[in-house]
């Protein structure tokens, strides 16, 4: 985004280039041959990718609360048990397992707006340990509960239905989908005056709130969408090992 002389001293924003939209398409045209990886690759290589693109998401949420809203949360590991967990449940209600998944993720984005109703109230180290809070309460309830297996894990057999192969192509794709959605999200969003007033936030919060942002509402838009993407990461990485547990092993 530039702003460029239009002559006689005014100026308008050029919010993309013929450099950038050759970027564009070079990327739509990477995301169609990844799209394809599964037909190519060896199997190994379709489980690095997956990989991956599961390390990628949580990396681009982690960035975009704390990178780009000053929000440093060391609980956002209760949203991706969060979206193992309700994948889980959801299977063993009937549903099918990729179809679970995709509602695993909008339920731990749907949970997160109570949670920030509360978190959100805390700044700094408060905040932070505001979050690590809620990741341990999870825990502990989902360590309760004998129908999730309590503290000892349980395996998502709704996945045993789909042959190997095909399970590892339905898992990669559906990644895939979940990055490139939540990614393209936050990149539209930053270039928007939201993520400028979300930078601005970031960088004083009071300063922004003099000018006009709308701290809360900014802040708790972040948090959701952080926390629905760390949910999909969740859900999908259970749909790639199988099984979930509430504690290392």
């Amino acid at each position: 985004m530039t702003a460029i002389e239009t002559g006689r001293g005014r100026y308008a924003v050029q919010r993309g280039t013929r450099r950038s939209r050759r970027s564009l398409t070079a990327i739509a045209a990477g995301i169609v041959a990844l799209a394809v990886a599964p037909f190519v690759l060896s199997s190994y290589a379709i489980d690095q990718l997956t990989e991956l693109f599961l390390l990628a998401l949580v990396a681009g949420m982690w960035n975009a609360l704390a990178g780009y809203g000053g929000l440093i949360s060391i609980g956002q590991q209760a949203f991706i048990g969060l979206g193992a967990y309700a994948t889980i449940v959801l299977s063993h209600r009937g549903v099918p397992p990729y179809l679970a998944i995709v509602a695993a993720a909008v339920i731990g984005g749907v949970l997160a707006v109570p949670i920030s109703l509360l978190v959100l109230r805390l700044r700094g180290g408060q905040f932070a340990i505001g979050t690590w809070v809620v990741a341990e309460v999870l825990a502990l309830l989902i360590a309760l509960d004998p129908s999730v297996g309590g503290g000892t894990g349980v395996s998502l057999t709704g996945l045993n239905v789909y042959p190997p192969a095909d399970r590892q192509a339905y898992t990669y794709w559906l990644t895939l989908g979940f990055g490139v959605l939540l990614l393209g999200a936050i990149f539209a969003l930053l270039r928007s005056s939201i993520g400028a007033g979300l930078q601005a936030i970031r960088d004083d919060e009071e300063a922004a709130a003099s000018l006009g942002v709308r701290v809360y509402a900014g802040k708790r838009l972040l948090f959701v969408l952080a926390s629905f993407g760390c949910a999909a990461a969740g859900a999908l990485t259970l749909a790639k090992s199988s099984a979930s547990s509430p504690r290392p092993r």
